[in-house]
């Protein structure tokens, strides 16, 4: 068991110098244009420092050094906060106040874990043995889960937004974070269960889940870039034009009401339908409701609303249908006969094979490929 027991110890080391690592990395990426990156590196620095006291612990200096008990590097209320306002940051809705209240709790964590580490040993140990301990640690795992629900439910609401203003939402949908998320409410749920269960090999798999999501959160922070909504883009376009179209555009439309009668959303469907009809303008891969917006002269914000409420559509799933009828198409075109499924895709404005494939099973219940055959 001591043999297993300091493997254990040496996991936990490598979990913290590389998660001190990374989020020391990312603090030094961080910029004015790149801002979210410093509370993604924050978080990344508590995150890592939970395995500490077990180390200390493993290594025998808390029983040699009694006074290094209670150290104040627990975090439960500040970490998953910090990443709570890192993805509001880099989402659509990036231009919006982030929800700062949520650090709160995680500021008077600290405070009170400084005050409590500067007591006495004798009275450290007695608090730490006292079910005040237990209550704060439950309590604080708790907490990280409500703000993890958070999270998801921001993420839910962006990738709606996001599937409103482009045709091409890959990388755009925040799917890694909500998945880092659903893992670290797991690995909450893991630790609350290795507090209660005195046993190395659980504790040894917690670890190892501990250094899987250091690693993987660091690496898609590294690579996530901010994701700018189209609509407070266009809202600016009074005075930094994006084109000739586009400002007086913004002039015109801007103050109108997005509140709009059945009659005028059928009139901006009906516009909205012959343009991509008539131009084709779907096949551009990354298409965007901007895009349309300038070419017919309404406010993005109207065409959305319009396809929303009149047909029930996303800006998304609404170019995809075109895409998926235009493929239809060209599968009976014998002059397309030497494209494959894949070229078909790219060649109606798909991004990838994968969003080709979800779109046409979604709209015609079969893949492209089998679609294919049976019309061969």
């Amino acid at each position: 068991m001591e043999t297993n027991y300091s493997f254990i110890s040496i996991i936990d080391i490598l979990g913290v110098v590389q998660g001190v690592l990374f989020g020391v990395m990312l603090l030094l990426l961080h910029s004015k244009k790149n801002k979210p990156t410093l509370y993604l590196g924050f978080f990344i620095l508590l995150f890592s420092l939970e395995p500490i006291p077990n180390i200390l612990n493993d290594l025998g200096l808390l029983h040699q050094y009694p006074q290094l008990e209670l150290l104040p590097v627990h975090f439960h209320f500040l970490a998953y906060p910090l990443f709570y306002i890192y993805i509001q940051k880099i989402s659509v809705f990036g231009n919006k106040n982030p929800s700062y209240w949520s650090l709160v709790p995680g500021i008077l964590e600290i405070l009170v874990g400084i005050v409590i580490f500067l007591l006495p040993t004798e009275l450290k140990l007695k608090l730490k043995a006292s079910r005040y301990s237990v209550v704060y640690f439950v309590i604080g795992l708790g907490y990280s889960i409500w703000i993890g629900i958070l999270i998801i439910k921001w993420i839910q609401h962006h990738k709606k937004e996001i599937e409103n203003q482009f045709s091409f939402v890959l990388h755009k949908q925040l799917n890694w974070a909500k998945l880092f998320t659903y893992s670290s409410i797991g690995f909450q749920l893991l630790l609350m269960i290795n507090f209660f269960v005195d046993n190395s090999y659980w504790y040894y798999f917690v670890i190892i889940i501990n250094v899987i999501l250091i690693y993987w959160v660091s690496f898609k922070g590294i690579v996530q870039e901010n994701i700018t909504s189209l609509f407070s883009f266009f809202s600016q376009l009074g005075t930094q034009p994006y084109s000739t179209t586009i400002a007086e555009l913004s002039a015109t439309e801007k103050n109108k009401s997005n509140v709009l009668t059945s009659a005028e959303m059928v009139e901006i469907v009906k516009i909205i339908d012959d343009y991509i009809k008539n131009s084709q303008c779907y096949v551009k891969d990354n298409l965007t409701i901007i895009d349309v917006a300038n070419a017919i002269n309404i406010h993005p914000k109207r065409i959305s609303n319009s396809l929303n409420k009149l047909k029930g559509e996303n800006f998304n799933s609404y170019i995809n249908k075109f895409r998926v009828e235009k493929a239809k198409a060209l599968f009976k075109d014998d002059s397309k006969a030497n494209l494959s499924v894949e070229g078909i895709g790219m060649e109606v404005g798909f991004h990838s094979k994968a969003s080709f494939y979800n779109a046409f099973k979604k709209f015609e219940g079969d893949t492209p490929a089998n679609y294919r055959k049976k019309k061969g």
